[in-house]
């Protein structure tokens, strides 16, 4: 009897623990020693949620490895914000080693945070067999702590400064504003030394901000 009552439970703990196995790199993020420093905070300006929506290049990031990230080309993240629900659904498609490499999609749900700034949310992927299922309890720190007020550069973090998103509505911009935009990195607390620079096609078009 004992053995026949051990089987549903193993059954279910399978999928947890699957879980637990793929979220563990982004979840280590609230360990003790990945919070040595104060969190980073988002920025406390305003945002136009809806402006902020659309899609943008990422010129720079500390990548997420778990899905390829430190192998982008040409990555983009687009934002669309669903009024019904309340929820902005997200979509990041690179390719992968090359300009013309394989294309790489991956999905995640948002929900702001806070509602004053906009500036703060917080994210679910849609992981492997579960889809969205756990996005009840996993969702993940989003923290913008930087938004040109014309809507064409930003800066994306998390609270212990393990990844990081530089974002442009243009492929490329002058070597003069990447480097402001890294020196403003590095004033978040960020280490230059593991930021990587995304490969981006200067044919891209150029993404225009909702108005």
């Amino acid at each position: 009897m004992a053995r026949l009552l051990r089987r549903p439970l193993l059954r279910r703990a399978r999928p947890v623990a699957v879980a637990v196995f793929v979220m563990a790199p982004l979840l280590g993020a609230w360990s003790a020693r990945a919070m040595a420093k104060p969190p980073l905070m988002a920025m406390e300006k305003t945002m136009d949620l809806k402006r902020f929506m659309g899609s943008w290049y990422v010129l720079a990031h500390i990548p997420v490895r778990l899905v390829k990230e430190h192998l982008a080309h040409n990555a983009v993240e687009t934002y669309s914000w669903d009024e019904a629900k309340e929820r902005i659904s997200v979509h990041y498609r690179f390719n992968e080693n090359a300009d013309d490499g394989p294309l790489n999609d991956s999905y995640q749900r948002g929900w702001v945070k806070n509602k004053e700034t906009f500036a703060e949310w917080r994210v679910s992927p849609k992981l492997p067999i579960f889809g969205y299922g756990m996005s009840s309890v996993l969702r993940l720190p989003y923290i913008i702590v930087d938004c040109a007020d014309d809507y064409n550069t930003a800066i994306v973090g998390y609270p212990n400064r393990a990844y990081l998103w530089i974002l442009s509505r243009s492929p490329t911009v002058s070597s003069k504003d990447y480097d402001a935009l890294i020196e403003k990195s590095k004033g978040f607390g960020y280490d230059e030394s593991k930021i990587r620079r995304v490969p981006q096609s200067e044919k891209g078009e150029v993404f225009q901000s909702p108005p």
